[in-house]
């Protein structure tokens, strides 16, 4: 597969960043050093629906270890988070808990997250993402694991992350151009 970059279906240009093999090399050491780091207790991952469904997957079967995990929705409006949804009852008290996000970006989002699941008694709360954005942040917040890292700038897309509901099922992550 030739990953320069490529138009989708008449589509605008997209610029390769992270090929297939790059990801599965990335998420398959992600998911061994949480299964080490995790080593002794059996964690609860809990994923963002949207853009970090098939990282998610992948990183699920990369861990060693038995991992509870489960899947949650947060709400937005605008920049302001509203709330979690749980789409089953989740109980947290006592659990180390990882969510794992698609992309780390201003780091707005995180802290909230983190005080709601230690509102709801989980022991310990880290982040993974596949990709994190540190200088997008309008937040000190520290990620704990991450895939990647990039300074690019634009749309990300492949591999999950969606742009208009398009591109998501793209096997590599790229970069939608910027609109001038």
């Amino acid at each position: 597969m030739n990953l320069s970059t490529s138009a989708v279906d008449d589509g605008p240009a997209i610029e390769p960043l992270f090929d297939p093999e790059a990801l599965r090399t990335q998420v398959t050491a992600l998911g061994k050093r949480l299964g080490e780091d995790l080593a002794g207790e059996e964690p609860l991952l809990l994923a963002l629906l949207g853009g970090s469904v098939i990282f998610f997957a992948d990183l699920v079967r990369s861990i060693e270890r038995p991992v509870r995990f489960e899947l949650i929705h947060v709400g937005y409006q605008g920049s302001d988070v509203l709330e979690i949804h749980y789409p089953l009852p989740i109980d947290v008290e006592g659990q180390s808990v990882v969510v794992v996000k698609d992309v780390v970006g201003s780091g707005v989002t995180e802290p909230y997250l983190e005080q709601q699941l230690r509102d709801r008694g989980a022991r310990s709360v880290r982040f993974a993402a596949l990709i994190d954005r540190p200088g997008e942040r309008k937040t000190p917040f520290e990620l704990h694991y991450q895939a990647f890292t990039t300074a690019e700038p634009g749309v990300l897309v492949g591999y999950g992350l969606k742009h208009e509901g398009r591109y998501g099922n793209l096997p590599y992550v790229g970069r939608l151009p910027e609109r001038t």
